[in-house]
């Protein structure tokens, strides 16, 4: 773990617990802002992005204030929800609380997740909804569904590592039945609970805790591939777009540059792919590191319903210092 000069004035700036509150803040307001700045441009190449917007794609549509939340955004608020109301995620619970949204909202819904809500109207128990879609469709499937929801999970428990893990599975196994998608929420919730602490996560180290708690090689390997690497040869907009270790990618690289959030998001939606879900994460751990005072005004006048978001993250910080 390690410090750096922009985090060590982001907490001279303000007292210790104005720091940690305007991070808390910063989790969700840039996983918000990270969502929506890159919808425009989902699942474009990077090389398309770069012809149509030379200088990085950086004004959120105002028509977003009216609209309701993306799924990334969406789902987000369920888990911290769900978190507020019960201190743990229940399956049965979160699992009602997906398909509510599936069938009142559901925008930008993914197609493993609509067959897995298609199930649970179904019948089909949760967890067995996850399993049964991912052995319908080859054991392979390993949608971002669940790393792009994951940061309020890593707000409740940012010290105990052992719930940290417990909860993030408890938060993938109602949708994502793949290992992978666990194991790469973790790893972004491992950087997000570091971050709030006003650290910054070592990618190499991360691993290790990784392995040392029984992670996949694959999700390992993804993890070490990021460390010392540029965007671009991380290949956000390749064949794999929407694989949750792609986002999972995008969030950690941000580990290594985390200098100027606003930067560092429009270069993460730059590099094209599942800029939405990139985004999302991207800003997470931004925000986490930055803090929400980081964060331009003029993209979070853009985001629908703001405050809500900010009510969220003082009742996840008042949970988890409680």
């Amino acid at each position: 773990m390690r410090d750096s000069p922009s985090l060590r004035k982001h907490d001279a700036d303000i007292s210790a617990s104005d720091a940690l509150h305007d991070r808390y803040r910063g989790v969700l307001l840039g996983l918000a802002v990270g969502n929506t700045l890159g919808l425009p441009v989902e699942s474009w190449p990077s090389a398309e992005i770069q012809r149509s917007y030379p200088n990085g794609v950086r004004e959120i549509d105002p028509l977003e204030r009216r609209l309701l939340w993306d799924d990334d955004l969406a789902q987000a608020v369920i888990l911290a929800e769900a978190i507020i109301e019960h201190d743990t995620l229940l399956v049965e619970d979160l699992a009602r609380r997906i398909v509510t949204w599936g069938r009142t909202n559901g925008r930008g819904i993914g197609g493993q997740t609509a067959s897995v809500i298609e199930a649970l109207q179904g019948g089909v128990s949760p967890g067995a909804a996850a399993q049964l879609v991912w052995e319908r469709d080859g054991g392979r499937p390993a949608g971002n569904g669940v790393v792009m929801r994951c940061a309020p999970v890593a707000m409740r428990w940012p010290r105990d590592k052992e719930r940290l893990l417990a909860e993030t599975q408890r938060s993938a196994v109602v949708t994502h039945h793949d290992p992978r998608c666990t194991w790469s929420a973790y790893a972004v919730n491992l950087a997000v609970a570091e971050a709030l602490h006003g650290r910054i996560a070592s990618i190499l180290d991360l691993a290790d805790e990784l392995e040392q708690a029984g992670a996949d090689p694959e999700t390992l390997q993804a993890v070490r591939n990021t460390a010392g690497h540029e965007l671009a040869d991380l290949k956000l907009d390749g064949s794999a777009i929407g694989f949750t270790l792609k986002a999972m990618q995008a969030g950690l690289w941000c580990l290594e540059h985390a200098e100027n959030f606003e930067e560092s998001l429009v270069a993460v939606i730059n590099a094209g792919g599942d800029t939405d879900t990139n985004g999302a994460v991207a800003g997470a751990i931004l925000g986490a590191l930055c803090g929400g005072r980081a964060i331009p005004a003029r993209w979070l006048e853009n985001i629908h319903e703001e405050h809500r978001l900010t009510s969220l993250a003082d009742q996840l910080l008042e949970r988890a210092v409680s």
